[in-house]
């Protein structure tokens, strides 16, 4: 045999023990899930909104950890999370860089995906190179009639060294370049008509409105009707080049950062449009920092709608 094969198995063989990563695709359902547990060569990681339901039942051997864990504080919610903490987090699951993680949401909504995007993100931009996102989260796993646990999944703890990689991150000063001229980038806003028309805003932000020069195509458009489960790679293609959506360096941006990671993760995992970055921060950070704007109401409108959102906030 040749023995410069021997050594390229023997470096495989190494590598592969390193990493303890599969090759998985970026969207995956319950069945090959199923197939990936049996052969025990992947951590599932349950973001589920309510720890409690999670215990009672959840994926066998999956682990949790809340959204909230890979984001910012609330006044500003889309900034990156402390890397320290955020390897706590993860180490004291058991998961470190070179696991293969499979995340699941709810799957309720569709804006549940978008929680389990802006996790993939987060974890990519951190160095993890195998991951997948079960496409209708925990529901879809439940209504496929596979088997489900309860209580706490038992772990070794691990110690993940982190760094964050900018490859995939628009800072401020990156938006700033674009929106001043000074950038080819596409800037595209994943939010609903509402928002993109100046009428709605996250509390966070300081006044409703968009970044100057940026075209919308909303989140929602890449989904099944009324359903969480993200359409077949083959529609996603074609609604891309449809919409034009395969421009390389498009910068995807929402209120903080969590729509827009649909829009990214879409764009660039599924579609494989080249060098699509997330504006994690989002409108909430460029508002609060008074950078232009467009699409912004007049005071007396703003007036209005903000009397129109609090009469909502207290009939709701």
């Amino acid at each position: 045999m040749n023995p410069w094969k021997i050594v390229v198995g023997l470096c495989a063989l190494v590598i592969t023990g390193f990493t303890n990563a599969a090759s998985i695709a970026p969207v995956i359902d319950s069945f090959k899930l199923t197939d990936l547990l049996e052969e025990e060569s992947v951590t599932v990681l349950e973001i589920r909104s309510n720890e409690k339901a999670y215990l009672d039942h959840h994926i066998p051997g999956s682990v949790y950890i809340p959204y909230a864990e890979f984001r910012g504080p609330d006044s500003n919610p889309g900034k990156l999370p402390d890397l320290t903490r955020l390897a706590k987090s993860l180490g004291t699951r058991g998961i470190n860089a070179g696991s293969s993680i499979v995340i699941v949401h709810d799957g309720v909504t569709t804006t549940d995906f978008g929680a389990a995007a802006r996790v993939y993100w987060t974890l990519k931009s951190v160095g993890f190179e195998s991951l997948a996102i079960l496409n209708g989260g925990f529901r879809a796993y439940q209504k496929d009639g596979f088997e489900i646990a309860s209580d706490k999944t038992a772990v070794d703890e691990t110690t993940p060294v982190i760094k964050f990689d900018p490859t995939w991150y628009a800072d401020t000063a990156e938006v700033e370049r674009q929106v001043t001229g000074q950038g080819g980038s596409r800037l595209l806003d994943a939010r609903q008509d509402e928002f993109y028309a100046g009428e709605a805003w996250h509390d966070s932000a300081a006044r409703p409105g968009i970044l100057p020069g940026a075209d919308q195509f909303s989140y929602e458009s890449f989904f099944d009707k009324n359903t969480p489960i993200l359409k077949h790679a083959d529609e996603v293609q074609t609604i891309v080049a449809a919409n034009q959506l395969n421009q390389a360096g498009t910068i995807s941006y929402c209120n903080t950062g969590h729509w827009a990671a649909t829009n990214w993760f879409v764009l660039s995992e599924v579609a494989k449009v080249q060098n699509v970055k997330l504006y994690a921060e989002s409108m909430v950070e460029w508002s609060a920092l008074n950078k232009p704007m467009e699409n912004v109401p007049t005071s007396v409108q703003f007036a209005i709608l903000k009397t129109k959102k609090w009469f909502n906030n207290l009939v709701n």
